[in-house]
């Protein structure tokens, strides 16, 4: 058999990319440990949906609507998940009769799930069912205390005036509540 200088040649050119194809594949590995710290660092969400509708019931009776743009759910290294919300949320809390307890709505807002705590945030609104409004930057609910706080600055608008705060604390449907340094203008009957 014999070759010409043009298969040789051929082969020349071809035998240092077999082998290096060869030898790629044969130090392939998968380090099962690699593998689970990559994909534990994600920068990405794992849940994302548009236009959500979320209703929290007890006993089939509607306690919570909450409506979104936008949901994503992360899971960090730790382990501990969240729940964000970048272009904001809307609640509505409903009382045992059906009847609109509450509202409230951010600009953002994150729940972290491990610890129970919602942080709403940017042109935040609360307004409870006798009408009084509550608005601020940075807001914070504690699902297991039942209690909204925050220590930013405040404005609560009632029927009796205007009551400026440097925080704020309430109980979780917004109908006893307490401004940390109130001062402001309110209007007082005139009493006979």
């Amino acid at each position: 058999m014999k070759l010409s200088i043009q298969h040789i040649i051929k082969l020349i050119y071809k035998t240092p990319i077999i082998i290096g194809v060869l030898v790629f594949i044969a130090s392939c590995e998968n380090d099962i440990k690699e593998v689970q710290e990559l994909t534990a660092k994600q920068d990405s969400a794992i849940v994302s949906a548009k236009d959500i509708e979320m209703k929290y019931t007890i006993n089939g009776k509607l306690q919570v609507l909450m409506t979104a743009p936008i949901l994503n759910r992360y899971i960090e290294e730790d382990g501990k998940s969240y729940t964000d919300f970048p272009k904001g949320m809307n609640l509505i809390f409903y009382d045992e009769f059906g009847n609109i307890s509450s509202t409230l709505k951010s600009n953002y807002s994150i729940y972290w799930q491990s610890d129970g705590i919602w942080e709403a945030k940017y042109d935040v609104e609360a307004v409870n069912e006798k009408g009084e409004k509550l608005n601020t930057e940075y807001l914070i609910w504690h699902q297991e205390t039942e209690k909204i706080s925050s220590d930013k600055f405040v404005t609560m608008t009632t029927t009796d005036g205007i009551i400026y705060g440097d925080g704020f604390v309430s109980n979780q449907d917004f109908s006893s509540w307490e401004l940390i340094n109130g001062r402001g203008i309110i209007n007082v009957s005139d009493y006979e």
